[in-house]
Order: structure tokens, then C-alpha cells, then sequence
């Protein structure tokens, strides 16, 4: 009797216990976190000609900033005076390969006397807005003719003075090339001109091809359209922030004076104290009588 009272009771326990955990209800799993979300970058506002002829600028080589108001700006007298205007034509296109619209626009700026100075300035397209950089300078009285895009680069045409021109009536006609690099702005990358009887002076520059690595000595190979003063050409290396570290003699070899000609020689990068990295290459043509460019070429390259 015993023992059935003690299977009963254990029975009777078994199924109390049983039925309790059946009727427990079991705690919630906590909500998976959603992952965050990552926050978009700021779309840059594509540049507009109305924002260009409207926009501030910095001038006097830095020391002041002006707004233009329909592509002018005037103040001042005497030694304060100073007018600050846009140079059509406004080009727009792509400068730095983001697939939004920036301009490169030409200032000119007068401080009361005759010179006329004037300033190829990039702007760059920016979430906050239309963004001048520091410009590069094209010369006093220069006229420009056209300012236009291509591949991402920027080209001028405009009449520059020849050694013989007043500062009036420039007469040589040139075509300027500029590449925007992030960081060192607008590089001068091509520069041909017309000789006295017509002929295109240009340099073409084959080896090193633009964007290859170089090691040192590097081959520097390439040609001319016009053989320059005495044979001799001038080479240029920059780092890749536009500080120039060496330049140095190139002889060009031509069968006739003043016919095409051509160039090779060994580049010593290393002795030139060039650091490794990005580096541009320049190849310049200069007048003997004052100086003055008359035709240019240039890449950029990878030193090792």
C-alpha cells in the first residue's frame, strides 16, 4: 500500500511539473540590430557659366579675394585700384575625371596702369558649390581667341608677343595645353607656335609614353617640327607637386637648319635628386632674344 501511495504521489508530481513547463510562456530573442547604413557622400553641384561670371576669386597673387558681379568687379583709386574681369569665352568640361561639370575661366585683372594681366583659373565642381583654384598665369595683354575642353584637358588659343611686338599688339600665334593634376591644379602640358613664315613649331616627346614607370637613367626620345636655336632644346623634371628639381641640355640631330629634327638622350633622374613617384617630364623650345617659350611638351610619368 505503501508503494502505491509513493508511485502515485510520483506520478501525481511528475505531471504538476510537466504541465507548469508547458504552460510557461519562453522570454522574446532580442531584435536583430539592423546593420547602419552608410551615409551618402555629398554629390557635387556641376559648375554653370552663371556661377562662373558671378563667382569669388582670389587675385593679386593671393593677397585679395573679390565677387564678381556680371563677370566684373572695380574699386579703389590709385595704388588700391583694381578691376578684375571674365575673358570670354567660359569653358566647361571635366577637369578632374569625376564625371561633373567644372569650368576653366581666364580673369583679367587691371591695377589702373596699361598692363592687363591675365590668369587661366580652374573651378572645380564641389557639394558646397563652384570652387577657384589657384590659376596659372598666361601673360600681360595676351588676347585670348578660344578657351575649349577636350579629353580633359584644357586648350588655348590666343596671340602671344613676339620679340619685336609692343606690349600693345601681340602678333605670335600659339596653342596652349593644361592639365589639371589634384592636388598641384593646372600643369602646362603643350605649347606650339607659327614661325615668321608660317610653319608650325611643335615638340613631340615619344619615350617616355605619359603615364609609364621610369627607372633612372630614363630614355627621353622624341622630335621636332622646327630645329631650335644651335641645335639645343632644354629639359625640365618637376616633382610631382610642380617643384622643379634639375633642367639641363637636349641636342637635336636635323639634316637641314631650321628643318625637323630629332632627340634622344638618357635622363639621370637619380642624380637630378627626384624623388620617387609622380614626376613630369618637359621638353622646351626658348627663344634666344628674351626667353619666351616657343614650343613645349611634357608628360607626366612614375619614377621607380
Amino acid at each position: 500500500m505503501r508503494n502505491l501511495l509513493r508511485n502515485v504521489f510520483s506520478t501525481s508530481l511528475l505531471v504538476m511539473v510537466l504541465t507548469a513547463c508547458a504552460q510557461t510562456t519562453p522570454s522574446p530573442l532580442p531584435p536583430t540590430p539592423e546593420p547602419p547604413q552608410p551615409t551618402p557622400a555629398p554629390i557635387a553641384q556641376p559648375v554653370t557659366e552663371e556661377a562662373v561670371l558671378n563667382g569669388s576669386y582670389s587675385v593679386r597673387d593671393g593677397q585679395q579675394t573679390v565677387q564678381l558681379s556680371g563677370s566684373k568687379y572695380e574699386a579703389g583709386q590709385g595704388a588700391d585700384y583694381l578691376q578684375v574681369s571674365v575673358v570670354p569665352p567660359v569653358a566647361l568640361g571635366d577637369l578632374n575625371g569625376d564625371a561633373v561639370t567644372d569650368a576653366a575661366v581666364v580673369l583679367a585683372e587691371n591695377y589702373g596702369g596699361s598692363g592687363t594681366f591675365l590668369t587661366l583659373v580652374p573651378v572645380l565642381a564641389t557639394p558646397e558649390g563652384p570652387n577657384p583654384e589657384k590659376g596659372v598665369s598666361l601673360g600681360d595683354r595676351v588676347q585670348i581667341q578660344s578657351v575649349a575642353f577636350s579629353d580633359g584637358l584644357v586648350t588655348i588659343s590666343l596671340m602671344a608677343h613676339g620679340t619685336n611686338d609692343p606690349q600693345c599688339c601681340p602678333s605670335q600665334a600659339q596653342t596652349r595645353i593644361y592639365q589639371y593634376l589634384p592636388g598641384s591644379g593646372l600643369a602646362l602640358m603643350s605649347v606650339s607656335s607659327q614661325t615668321p613664315n608660317g610653319l608650325t613649331r611643335a615638340i613631340t616627346i615619344d619615350v617616355p609614353a605619359a603615364g609609364s614607370e621610369v627607372g633612372s637613367p630614363m630614355p627621353l626620345q622624341g622630335s621636332v617640327t622646327v630645329t631650335p636655336f644651335e641645335n639645343n632644346l632644354v629639359v625640365n623634371l618637376y616633382d610631382a607637386s610642380g617643384v622643379q628639381v634639375s633642367a639641363g641640355p637636349l641636342a637635336v640631330t636635323s639634316e637641314e637648319m631650321g628643318g625637323p629634327g630629332t632627340f634622344s638622350a638618357n635622363a639621370d633622374l637619380a642624380a637630378a635628386s627626384l624623388p620617387a613617384g609622380l614626376a613630369r617630364v618637359e621638353v622646351v623650345d626658348t627663344s634666344p632674344a628674351d626667353g619666351s617659350i616657343l614650343a613645349l611638351a611634357a608628360v607626366y610619368v612614375y619614377y621607380k
